[in-house]
């Protein structure tokens, strides 16, 4: 009874993991978003006084 129990559990995580390879393969890829983009936004956002 344990040994069906055990193969039942990895063929449903098998499933599983398939089908989130399969969703994941279909995704577009995340960039990265960048916050400050030129050195002038970065010199701006240094000069500010810390709180």
């Amino acid at each position: 009874m344990s040994l069906f129990l055990a193969c039942a559990l990895v063929v449903r995580n098998l499933a599983v993991a398939d089908a989130f390879e399969r969703r994941r393969a279909q995704a577009v890829p995340r960039t990265r978003r960048r916050r400050r983009t030129t050195l002038a936004e970065l010199v701006g956002a240094s000069t500010g006084t810390p709180t």
